[in-house]
């Protein structure tokens, strides 16, 4: 019989509460159940079955989705972009920034996404009642068969949408290149979509041409409009500015002759103070010529504004001599203003007399450099990769199972686990054990020096240090569900004792299941406690010697019972125990199961220890929790 690996049990007393049950007098620790790689990895061992299921799953799958999926072809073909010359064609510009450079590019590749132009190649000749137009792909069983279908029992609509899926546009970064692909699990029809791209292309390519040279005599002619409009304003603001300038010079001359008078005649001569007044007169007349300027626009008051402070300088001589200064050099950049706008009036209007308003306009704007190829290979599918990515998937699907079921999970996983759920310190851990029948079962006969051997001693000096021996006479050994391996602890244990010198006797008291005339080879007809309880068997009949130890002593479980739960609550069975501690060192009681039966439920109160039984990954905590809780209200 194999017991499973790190099996613990937990050991109670109920009399002088060393790690009882409900009373943790050691000092229940906070012992951290926090899962780590350890327990990760005992998962995906324990449940490696699972991941080898999914990984091959994932390989087949892929191996049979491979086999099914149809081939498929790609078409190419390359064009070149021819730009604009936007410094010939005469444009604003934004428009040069709209038709030139990777703004250009970008937007050739979406008109070549424009679902009207697949929309004109479902309706072309090249389609017209064509079979296969529907790309063939890995289809289920249950999904419908489209082979049969025609380009004729689909909308035009309906059939460039899809050629526009099957069609993509890649640029070729830093070059006026694009390479426009088509993907199909029929050559010729990819190549054919592609004729067709290029085709509807260059037909909405020439309609954009003749669009651009309207736009274009609309443009030179809303422009001389405006620049026309721009010169005779300036021609106005010149014409105020020439008269301030004609004023400017006579007052230089009325200056320079009061100068002349001033040297050499006294300031009441009349004709100095008639030249003054002459100076004075000029000069409001060009304050008065000045401000007709200042209200003709905003960009003239603008100018004078920002060039006021300077007006005002001592460095700069007076006021008036600096207006006269200012309107010289405004007088100059104007004059030079109106003769570059007078340029571009005159060039527009050449333009527009010989007819040649859509210069700098190319009227190709792509040229094919690779025509559209028939393509001799198919590019899909390709086996490995589909085969890596099912099989990666079903790898990491596995393990994704592995550890849902782990964290679901409900059993008890660790020591730590089973002091947290129960509040009561875990004594003793029992090893895995290779043993092939209850009969090889006993440890300590068949591996004296094993690893389960030193468990089960480390056990016994658990137990013993728990108090002395009157104290700790009578042991029940219990678990909370079936197939825990108590009474493997149990027969193990009471051999221990014995053959450390303690009179010990070991009591089948699991009367519904009895295993020990097995486990030491005795009669399974032989009498034991149920006939001593029933019956009034005698005590010499019902217990027998050992032949692995003089100190070892059995109880068989005896003739069947029809109710053991009552048999074993009866009136007899205390009395029973104290008649035996008074005989025998160490009784070891391997009782049922708490949970499935009630028998055990009487034994607890009698007993000085209660020892439960839990197999690591197998038993429940809840089921823990239970066996516990019933022995805390049955206990004494």
């Amino acid at each position: 019989m194999k017991y499973d690996s790190n099996q613990y049990n937990s050991y109670g007393n109920e009399s002088y509460g060393y790690g009882s049950y409900g009373n943790d007098s050691y000092g229940n620790t906070d012992p951290q159940s926090a899962r780590g790689l350890k327990d990760y990895f005992r998962w995906f061992i324990r449940r490696f079955w699972i991941f080898l299921i999914t990984l091959f799953g994932g390989f087949f799958l892929g191996l049979f989705i491979y086999s099914n999926t149809p081939e498929t072809y790609q078409s190419y073909a390359t064009i070149e972009i021819k730009r604009a010359k936007a410094a010939d064609a005469e444009v604003s510009d934004e428009e040069v920034i709209r038709m030139t450079g990777i703004g250009e590019i970008l937007s050739a590749s979406e008109k070549l996404k424009m679902p009207g132009i697949y929309v004109s190649i479902a309706e072309s000749h090249l389609f017209a009642n064509r079979s296969g137009v529907i790309r063939k792909s890995f289809k289920y069983p249950w999904e419908k068969n489209t082979e049969e279908i025609t380009s004729s029992d689909l909308s035009p609509a309906n059939l460039g949408a899809m050629m526009r899926e099957w069609v993509g546009v890649r640029w070729r970064e830093d070059t006026t290149l694009m390479d426009i692909i088509c993907t199909h699990s029929d050559p010729e029809i990819a190549r054919d979509i592609l004729i067709g791209v290029l085709q509807e292309y260059e037909r909405f390519a020439e309609d954009s041409v003749i669009d651009n040279s309207e736009d274009a005599l609309e443009y030179i002619l809303e422009s001389s409009n405006q620049i026309k409009e721009k010169l005779l304003a300036l021609e106005k603001t010149k014409e105020l500015y020439n008269r301030c300038m004609e004023l400017s010079q006579q007052i230089r001359v009325s200056e320079r002759e009061i100068s002349e008078m001033e040297k050499r005649y006294l300031p009441k001569w009349p004709p100095l103070v008639e030249a003054q007044e002459l100076d004075r007169i000029l000069k409001q007349q060009f304050s008065s010529e000045l401000q007709q300027v200042f209200r003709l626009s905003e960009d003239e008051k603008e100018f004078w504004d920002s060039n006021s402070g300077n007006l005002d300088n001592p460095e700069s001589g007076n006021r008036i001599n600096g207006e006269i200064q200012l309107v010289s050099t405004r007088a100059s950049v104007l004059a030079r203003e109106i003769d570059a706008v007078q340029k571009q009036f005159d060039n527009l209007n050449t333009q527009l007399k010989e007819g040649n308003f859509a210069k700098g306009f190319a009227t190709k704007q792509f040229e094919i450099l690779q025509p559209p190829n028939l393509p001799g290979m198919p590019i899909g599918p390709n086996q490995a990769k589909i085969l890596i990515q099912f099989t990666a998937g079903g790898a990491v699907l596995g393990v994704c199972v592995i550890l849902l079921l782990g964290f679901l999970d409900p059993t008890v996983r660790t020591v730590s686990d089973l002091e947290l759920l129960t509040s009561v310190p875990v004594i003793g851990a029992i090893p895995t054990g290779n043993f092939k029948g209850r009969e090889d079962s006993l440890a300590l006969v068949n591996d004296a020096n094993g690893p389960a051997t030193e468990a089960v001693r480390s056990l016994r000096a658990g137990l013993t240090f728990l108090g002395d021996a009157r104290e700790r006479c009578t042991f029940l050994i219990t678990s909370a569900l079936p197939g825990e391996g108590k009474s493997w602890v149990a027969s193990n244990l009471a051999l221990s004792f014995a053959k450390q010198g303690d009179r010990t006797l070991l009591i089948d008291a699991d009367l519904r299941r009895p295993v020990h005339h097995e486990t030491f080879g005795y009669n399974d007809k032989s009498k034991g406690l149920a006939d001593h309880l029933s019956l009034g068997r005698s005590l010499k009949e019902v217990i027998q010697r050992s032949d692995l130890s003089d100190n070892l002593f059995l109880m068989a479980a005896g003739s069947r019972s029809a109710n053991p739960a009552e048999l074993l609550a009866g009136k007899q069975l205390p009395g029973l125990l104290e008649k035996l501690s008074e005989y025998f060192d160490r009784i070891i009681i391997d009782s049922a199961p708490m949970i499935p039966v009630s028998d055990s439920l009487p034994l607890v109160g009698l007993a000085q220890s209660v020892v439960l039984v839990c197999r690591i990954g197998k038993t429940p905590g809840a089921g823990i929790k239970r066996a516990v809780r019933m022995i805390n209200d049955n206990g004494t």
